[in-house]
């Protein structure tokens, strides 16, 4: 039976690229709606599964990164570590910026020199994203926000952290640790509503993050069963968030790793999810009515090209020559 652990050593990790590149695109896809009709527009399979497709998807890019950063916590020291982390997103998260600001003058902006370079630093340290700038996207039905989806890389950045202290702790090689992780980050993801600020928005995230975690600690005793993963997608409109992400991301999993890997033109998914939402106020600004259908499907087009210089000229260049594109 093909298990991940099989599916990794015959080379398939990087069937992963293109997963990853879907999920960027749904939520590009998702985030239309509210850009094109503005703030609380219901999103796509918002009302049908209780989640936007945008959230969904983010939720599996967290699966994947607990699956694919735990590996690389267990092989590298925590110099290393971090400092793969970094060259990761830092580089390509400073050049999107630029362009953001860039876009973001050419629709209109008027904030002074002093609020731009606060802007930036504070979206380049991930400490306290600000995602408006004055007079920016003005007429745009959902006005001022430069990069809606940037708000996700601080809990990515906690994630990690929580990973490396626990692979540092030894967990991964103790069942009941993995037990415990799990029972814990569920709990917490249900009872996310009544946690406070970014704790609670943060719960769930972590809850799809350390399954990812268990995924890869016990790789070589899970199938990929394409009859399992079909069984289990009912699960995905009907069960509590946990179950949920755990059932949508074994089936993406399974569909993923024994289907032929696509041919691309590199990681580019990063780029499309950091550049996709300042792309897509810049559309709505030239093309003020357009509707959300129209506007994903431009908002690729045009992100797309953005997101493959972006790997090859930033992204890439900055990771060391054997790095793993995590």
């Amino acid at each position: 039976m093909m298990t991940l652990a099989r599916a990794f050593a015959e080379g398939r990790s990087g069937n992963l690229d293109g997963l990853r590149l879907m999920l960027a695109a749904a939520v590009v896809v998702s985030h239309a709606w509210p850009l094109a009709l503005g703030p609380g527009t219901a999103e796509p399979l918002a009302g049908l599964t209780g989640h936007a497709l945008g959230g969904w998807a983010v939720g599996l890019f967290f699966f994947l990164s607990g699956l694919l950063v735990t590996a690389s916590a267990e092989r590298r020291t925590a110099r290393a570590f971090w400092a793969a982390r970094m060259r990761r997103i830092v580089p390509g998260l400073g050049a999107a910026l630029l362009v953001t600001l860039g876009l973001a003058y050419a629709s209109g902006a008027t904030a002074g020199l002093a609020e731009a370079a606060a802007w930036v630093l504070r979206a380049l340290t991930l400490v306290s994203i600000e995602h408006r700038l004055t007079g920016a996207f003005a007429a745009n039905p959902y006005p001022l926000v430069l990069n809606g989806p940037l708000w996700s890389l601080f809990h990515e950045v906690a994630a990690y952290a929580l990973c490396f202290a626990f692979v540092a702790l030894g967990g991964t090689r103790r069942p009941f640790a993995v037990a415990a992780l799990l029972t814990l980050s569920t709990l917490a993801a249900l009872l996310a509503d009544a946690l406070p600020g970014r704790i609670g928005t943060f719960a769930p995230l972590f809850a799809a993050f350390a399954l990812g975690m268990a995924a890869h600690i016990f790789r070589a005793r899970l199938p990929l069963s394409p009859v399992l993963a079909l069984a289990a997608l009912p699960l995905v409109a009907v069960a509590p968030w946990p179950l949920a992400i755990a059932a949508l991301a074994y089936a993406a999993l399974t569909l993923a790793l024994r289907a032929p890997a696509p041919p691309l033109p590199g990681d580019i998914s990063y780029g499309v999810y950091i550049y996709g939402w300042p792309v897509a106020q810049t559309i709505v600004h030239l093309l003020p009515g357009i509707g959300p259908v129209a506007l994903a499907a431009l908002s690729l087009a045009a992100t797309l090209p953005l997101a493959i210089a972006s790997w090859h000229l930033v992204e890439r260049p900055a990771l060391p020559r054997r790095a793993v594109t995590v």
